[in-house]
């Protein structure tokens, strides 16, 4: 049984935590009930369904897109970097890929989205005027971490 909701759990790891929490909690309910009543466990779990189309169901309910790692970490590297990479078009992808990601609330999108305009290209660009410029690094580099972090956040169970 823990291996089965593990298992749903991983499934909906795309899915708002709200929401998954709330159908992985069902679903053990739903299994609790059912060995209080004396049922065998296979029986249970055959009549539940399989995770994979629980999880495709409440998806499909929910819209939510199949997610595609590599997008999340191409948006981290190309928003603070890609302007650098591909001067401006980088940037314009990352935000693409950032906003096209369920992982990231929406306060995260906009806050990525505004203090990373260009990402690093303008500091980058204002250092060989001034080695303090090199500070302006800080904000797109900062980002970049809390993205990741949540990027890590929804990864894990």
């Amino acid at each position: 049984m823990a291996l089965y909701l593990a298992q749903l759990q991983d499934e909906l790891a795309n899915v708002r935590p709200r929401v998954r929490d709330r159908v992985v909690g069902e679903i053990a309910r739903r299994i609790r009930d059912a060995r209080k009543d004396g049922e065998p466990v296979d029986e249970i779990l055959a009549e539940v369904g399989d995770p994979l189309d629980i999880a495709a169901d409440v998806r499909e309910r929910h819209g939510v897109l199949e997610r595609s790692r590599w997008r999340e970490i191409a948006a981290i590297v190309l928003l603070p970097f890609g302007g650098v990479v591909i001067p401006v078009a980088g940037w314009f992808v990352g935000v693409y890929f950032l906003w096209a990601s369920p992982v990231w609330t929406r306060l995260e999108k906009v806050m990525a989205t505004l203090v990373l305009p260009f990402g690093a290209l303008i500091p980058l660009l204002l250092v060989s005027r001034d080695p303090l410029y090199a500070l302006l690094l800080v904000l797109p580099l900062a980002t970049g971490v809390r993205l990741t972090v949540s990027v890590a956040r929804a990864e894990s169970p």
